[in-house]
C-alpha cells in the first residue's frame, strides 16, 4: 500500500490519545482514489471485488463517488475500506449489489492489527473526518477469509439474507462428478448437446477474445434485461455506468497475460445463446453473472455452459467454483458449500440511526420470507405474474 501523508489529511480520533489510537484518512476524489489503487502493492490481501481491476473499472466511471476510508493501527500500514457514496447519505462497498463476499484491502498483518476495534471506535474515528456519510452499510462481508478475520464484522453484525453457494474442485472433474451424480450429469449433458445440435452448429467458447468482448456483453445486457422482465425483477444492469464498468473490466483483463475476468459462451450457428462472466481470484472461479436466450431454454444451454466451465476450471487447477449469491435449484444440484456473509451497519449521525433501524427491520423481513420455502415460492410466482411491476 502507499503511505498516506501529504495529499491525504491524516485525522486523529483524539489528539491526547493519538499515539496509541487508530488513524483514519478519507479519499473522495476519483483521481486521488484511482492513484491510491494504482499504487497498491501486489501482495495486498483482497477479494476479487476489492481487487485493483474491479476498483479501477468502477473508478473509471464519471458518476463514481468514492468514499475510500484508509485505516492504520499504530506501527502498521494502511487498510483500505473502498466505499462509494450513494443517495440518502449512505456509503456502501464500491459496486453496490455487484460486489459480494466483501473484505477490506491490505497486508494480512495490517488487517489483523485492526481486529478487536469496536464499531463505536470506528464510528468515532469517522466522525472526526471533515466530511462523512450519515450511515455506512457494510453488506455481504466475509467474517473471515482464508483464516484472516474481518475487523469490520462485529458481534452485533447480522447474517446477510442471501446465501452464497460454491463447490470444491478437489480431485479434478471426474471426482467432482462422482460427488454429484456422475451418471445423471453426463447423461443430461449429452441430451442437451443432442437437442442443440439438432438446431444447428454448437460451439462452447471458454475465453471470448478481446475483439468480441464488447459485443458479447451487449448481447448479455439485452438477454438479461429480458430475463429480469419475465421474472418481474429490477434490471441491476440497466444503468449505463454499470454496463461500462463491466465492459472496462473485461476489456482490460483480456489483454493480460493471465486474465482475471473471462467471458464464456455457448453459440448456436454463431449466435450466442448462453453467457457467463467469471472472475478468477486466488484459485477460485467466481461466476459474476450469467443468462440464456429463452428461445433455446429447452436445450439447456446454461447447464451445458456450467458443465464445461467447471471442467475447464478443474483443468486449470482451480480449487473452488463459486456460483455467488443466490439460492437456485441449478446451483444446489452442484454445490456443497454454503457461505453466509455478514452485514455491519454504522450510524454516523442521528439521521443515520433512523436509516440503520430501517435497514435492520427490512433485512429481518427479507430473511423471514426467504427462510419460509412456501411463502418464498408463492412470492416468486406472484412476482412473475405481476412482471409489469419491478421489485427493485
Amino acid at each position: 500500500m502507499v503511505d498516506v501523508v501529504s495529499d491525504i489529511a491524516l485525522v486523529e480520533s483524539d489528539r491526547a490519545a493519538c499515539a496509541k489510537s487508530r488513524l483514519v484518512a478519507c479519499l473522495t476524489s476519483r483521481d486521488d482514489a484511482a492513484a491510491y489503487v494504482e499504487a497498491m502493492s501486489d501482495d495486498v490481501f483482497s477479494t476479487g471485488y476489492q481487487h485493483k481491476s474491479f476498483l479501477l473499472a468502477w473508478l473509471s466511471q464519471q458518476d463514481a463517488k468514492p468514499f475510500f476510508l484508509v485505516f492504520s493501527a499504530p506501527g502498521h500500514g494502511d487498510v483500505l475500506l473502498p466505499l462509494e457514496m450513494q443517495k440518502f447519505g449512505i456509503a456502501r462497498y464500491c459496486g453496490g449489489t455487484h460486489a459480494n463476499g466483501n473484505f477490506p484491502v491490505g497486508k494480512i498483518e495490517d488487517i489483523h492489527a485492526l481486529v478487536g476495534t469496536s464499531w463505536s471506535e470506528f464510528v468515532h474515528l469517522i466522525r472526526t473526518l471533515p466530511a462523512h456519510p450519515d450511515a455506512i452499510f457494510l453488506e455481504r462481508q466475509h467474517a473471515s477469509l482464508e483464516g484472516v478475520k474481518n475487523p469490520f464484522v462485529f458481534p452485533s453484525s447480522a447474517i446477510s439474507p442471501n446465501v452464497a453457494l460454491s463447490l470444491s474442485l478437489e480431485g479434478g472433474f471426474s471426482k467432482v462428478l462422482e460427488r454429484h451424480h456422475a451418471k445423471r450429469k453426463r447423461k443430461r449433458q449429452r441430451s442437451q448437446m443432442r437437442k442443440l445440435e439438432a438446431m444447428g452448429k454448437v460451439e462452447i467458447i471458454q475465453h471470448v477474445p478481446c475483439e468480441d468482448v464488447r459485443s458479447v456483453l451487449e448481447r448479455f445486457f439485452v438477454l438479461k434485461a429480458e430475463r429480469f422482465k419475465e421474472q418481474g425483477i429490477c434490471d441491476v444492469f440497466q444503468e449505463q455506468q454499470v454496463r461500462e464498468m463491466f465492459t472496462q473490466m473485461f476489456m482490460a483483463s483480456c489483454k493480460a497475460k493471465l486474465p482475471r475476468h473471462v467471458l464464456k459462451t455457448v453459440t448456436l450457428d454463431d449466435q450466442i445463446i448462453s453467457i457467463i462472466g467469471c472472475t478468477i481470484h486466488r484459485d477460485r472461479l467466481i461466476v459474476e453473472f450469467g443468462t440464456i436466450d429463452n428461445r433455446f431454454a429447452s436445450g439447456g444451454p446454461g447447464d451445458l455452459l456450467f458443465f464445461h466451465a467447471m471442467e475447464d476450471a478443474c483443468d486449470k487447477g482451480l480449487d473452488i467454483f463459486d456460483f455467488g449469491i443466490g439460492d437456485e435449484f441449478y446451483k444446489r444440484s452442484w454445490c456443497e458449500i454454503e457461505t453466509w456473509h455478514h452485514d455491519a451497519t454504522l450510524a454516523i449521525t442521528h439521521r443515520g440511526k433512523a436509516m440503520v433501524a430501517y435497514k435492520h427491520l427490512r433485512s429481518q423481513f427479507v430473511r423471514a420470507i426467504k427462510s419460509n420455502e412456501i411463502v418464498w415460492a408463492q412470492l416468486k410466482k406472484l412476482r412473475r405474474f405481476f412482471r409489469w411491476v419491478r421489485f427493485c
